[in-house]
């Protein structure tokens, strides 16, 4: 009876049954070393019999596995770590895998870092550090600058309080947070409202500001200026010269016109002057009514014309010189009605 040949196994073949021999020792504490040793699997599929010239594209791995083509690297990266995998670059083409089969249990948690420290997780642990380190320096202030707060006394006075017993004689032993946050007017010292009344009445009043002084005959003032006003107690002068005008000139006795009589000035009536585009206004009485019949009409003067002044000492407007004011041509006409109509005619 001959003997059986001993049955040998390629290396490719061998170095699959060491991965499924890691996968059962380790997968149900590491399950992640099952996704690595799956892509591993995927790229033994494309190597020669004795390991070698395995190059799959990390996207054709990634359609095998159903990961992303990320996840592929992580893993690659594992498996080169633990020392079962050896990747080789080629110029402009994709890299070349050799198979290395395991002597003994392989140190997965040494180098599973690799798998499991994402890009995302990365920078989600890095915005949490940040976060931890700002928040202790925010709190460090806090406690710096409630330092120096005094503690906090009750309301009610220095009696023991049930509710905190470490407090003694209206001062807590240990001084908290919570004791610095309630501190408050809520104590003996607290004051009353200010609203709508000054609680200290032990005030000297201010003196008053000098106002601006009130210009003298200011239109509008209710009051009259110290230079106007006149006492009550006091009559009011008036004209001596017949008149019985009040005067403003407490040194006068006389108004203006009354002095320039008792002076013997010569009176000098105010002349009418008209206007060059307004309408003529009789001064005087007329004796005959315009609308009676027979009147003579009243004479028109140009406005235009040039200013003149009549013998009687009116002005009125003529072109002619020599002539005479409407008064005197009227007052002619009354008195001879046919050199009326002739004047007013002419």
């Amino acid at each position: 009876m001959s003997s059986t040949p001993e049955h040998t196994q390629a290396p490719r073949t061998a170095w699959i049954n060491a991965m499924r021999a890691e996968v059962l020792r380790v997968g149900k504490r590491i399950p992640e070393v099952a996704r690595v040793v799956a892509v591993g699997v995927w790229i033994a599929t494309y190597a020669d019999a004795d390991g070698t010239n395995a190059f799959p594209g990390r996207e054709t791995l990634a359609c095998l596995a159903g990961c992303s083509q990320e996840t592929v690297t992580r893993s690659v990266k594992v498996l080169v770590g633990v020392g079962v995998l050896q990747r080789k670059r080629r110029p402009n083409a994709s890299a070349m895998y050799v198979l290395l089969h395991p002597t003994g249990p392989l140190p997965w948690e040494e180098h599973l870092h690799h798998y499991t420290q994402t890009r995302q997780r990365k920078a989600h642990a890095r915005k949490k550090a940040e976060a931890l380190a700002r928040k202790a320096s925010m709190d460090a202030v806090r406690t710096a600058s409630t330092a120096g707060v005094p503690d906090s006394v009750h309301d009610g006075g220095s009696d023991l309080d049930a509710r905190g017993p470490d407090s003694v004689h209206g001062r807590p032993r240990t001084a908290s947070t919570d004791a610095f946050r309630t501190a408050s007017t809520a104590g003996p010292y607290k004051c009353p409202p200010t609203y709508g009344r000054d609680p200290r009445i032990d005030k000297e009043r201010v003196a008053d500001s000098p106002q601006p002084p009130v210009r003298a005959g200011a239109r509008g003032d209710e009051k009259q200026s110290p230079s106007r006003q006149q006492p009550e107690d006091k009559p009011v002068k008036r004209c001596i010269g017949g008149c019985g005008q009040p005067l403003l000139r407490a040194d006068r006795d006389r108004c203006h016109g009354c002095q320039k009589r008792a002076e013997g000035a010569p009176e000098r009536p105010q002349q009418p002057v008209q206007g060059a585009f307004l309408m003529s206004v009789p001064s005087g009485t007329s004796p005959a009514r315009p609308d009676a019949p027979g009147a003579p009409s009243w004479p028109q003067q140009d406005p235009a014309a040039p200013l003149r002044t009549c013998g009687c000492g009116r002005q009125y407007r003529d072109r002619h010189p020599g002539g005479v004011c409407p008064d005197c041509q009227m007052a002619a006409a009354v008195d001879h009605p046919q050199h009326g109509r002739a004047v007013s005619g002419a």
